[in-house]
């Protein structure tokens, strides 16, 4: 009887933890893929606490960046990397913005996923100049009722 004991307690753990584990899907996640796939490594911003409280008061939060330097994917990859990074982030996720310039070779992918009632954006972007960059944000459900509503009112603030 003891052993059936532990044996719920260790499966009940096992689903904590993969529940925990598929929650956790964003920057961590696309990080991941793209060190395994490429061999590079990337680098925070320093001092991008500072900017956090600014950019509370606008409804936005939770600011992540990682930047892979002077990396960029190559050319013939960049499908097979946009699909790659879909299937990590999972269903929850979904694509919203793409650009792509075969000119220039630039392009950005930006996926959103719904986060009680506002949202969370990852983009991810490469660059002739900047290289891959990728950045996190939350924004609340406040400023995307206000973008939605008032987009006017949204660039002029920016402007």
């Amino acid at each position: 009887m003891k052993r059936i004991g532990n044996w719920a307690i260790v499966l009940a753990m096992l689903i904590v933890a993969a529940t925990a584990a598929t929650a956790e899907t964003g920057m961590k996640t696309v990080v991941n893929v793209l060190e395994t796939r490429y061999s590079v490594r990337h680098h925070g911003v320093p001092g991008l606490w500072l900017a956090k409280p600014f950019l509370a008061v606008s409804g936005l939060g939770s600011l992540k960046i990682a930047e892979f330097g002077n990396f960029r994917p190559p050319a013939g990859d960049t499908y097979a990397l946009k699909q790659s990074v879909g299937e990590a982030l999972g269903p929850e996720w979904s694509p919203f913005v793409e650009t792509w310039s075969k000119t220039d070779g630039e392009w950005t992918v930006i996926f959103t996923k719904t986060v009680g009632d506002g949202l969370r954006m990852l983009i991810v972007t490469s660059d002739r100049e900047d290289g891959l960059t990728l950045l996190q944000v939350g924004v609340s459900g406040r400023a995307v009722r206000l973008w939605l509503e008032e987009p006017s009112q949204c660039v002029e603030r920016v402007s």
